[in-house]
């Protein structure tokens, strides 16, 4: 279901500043998997599902345009590897010529990449880049609202309503890839002739500054897979970060026999862990922390 955290792993985007000491995930609560998916997997077994890009609710993820830059000879080579890689049965004179063709219409463009490239580029990236979200401030209104509802059987959607899973959070982190976002309306230029794993990476951290609001760092792999892909794919996209978590915290919302549930199974496997909920203090009308099992 899930693989331990390896140092082993390749480390794509290298953090050197310092970490915060807690981070926190956003939980929706669906009774009929609430069980399964969220005291199971990821409260007692301390799993993370890594979404793909194109599952996230950002519809600009990996935002950057492409456009070539170069010599000729340059453009020309960078063609005929990726025609190669992609249709490697055709023959080589065949390669050779729509290299050619396809250089000499990037240069008459002005360095424009071809429409059906750049669609192929995102669709694989999208699929194959896997993210997982976490914040450093855990009452956050806006996070509460869009991320943490409760999906009630009759009354519908409520708001304030699911959890927040606290994180201690420590130099193992890093081997996750574990980095700060960026928040800037600069929409990064790649240029395929040059491109660099590193530039890639770094566009996947980015967002825009409408976003900055949730304080997001993230952790991110990515699936050795290319199209077609297989309907398994996302199997390897779940990580397990043990002894991480140390407390669960509860919306203004979340229902009363919702929490007595998650505290009653959660604390029979792992006692150690605090249980919160956020509470607005009438007379500073601030949100606090109001421990439940302590």
């Amino acid at each position: 279901m899930w693989k331990e955290i390896s140092n082993s792993e390749p480390l794509m985007m290298e953090y050197t500043g310092a970490l915060p000491k807690k981070l926190y995930r956003y939980r929706s609560i669906v009774p009929k998997v609430m069980d399964e998916r969220l005291i199971n997997f990821e409260i007692l077994e301390e799993a993370i599902f890594l979404a793909g890009l194109k599952d996230l609710n950002d519809p600009d993820e990996g935002r950057f345009l492409m456009k070539f830059e170069g010599e000729r000879k340059e453009i020309y080579s960078f063609w005929k590897d990726a025609i190669q890689s992609i249709q490697g049965d055709l023959p080589i004179l065949k390669i050779n010529s729509q290299a050619a063709f396809n250089t000499e219409r990037v240069l008459s463009d002005g360095g424009a990449v071809p429409e059906n490239i750049v669609k192929h580029t995102r669709s694989v990236l999208e699929n194959i880049v896997r993210i997982a979200s976490f914040t450093t401030d855990p009452v956050n209104y806006s996070m509460w609202a869009n991320y943490a509802k409760y999906y009630h059987p009759i009354d519908g959607v409520i708001d304030h309503a699911g959890i927040c899973i606290e994180y201690e959070c420590d130099k193992n982190w890093l081997h996750l890839n574990l980095h700060p976002v960026e928040y800037s309306d600069v929409l990064p230029i790649l240029n395929p002739v040059s491109f660099s794993g590193e530039e890639l990476v770094k566009t996947l951290y980015m967002k825009t500054r409408e976003w900055r609001g949730e304080e997001e760092w993230r952790i991110m792999s990515v699936i050795q897979a290319y199209p077609p892909f297989s309907r398994n794919l996302t199997t390897n996209s779940k990580i397990k970060i043990s002894g991480s978590i140390t407390g669960v915290i509860f919306g203004i919302k979340t229902p009363d026999e919702v929490i007595k549930e998650i505290i009653s199974k959660v604390s029979l496997e792992k006692p150690d862990i605090l249980f919160k909920k956020i509470m607005l203090n009438p007379t500073t009308y601030k949100r606090e922390l109001v421990l439940l099992n302590g």
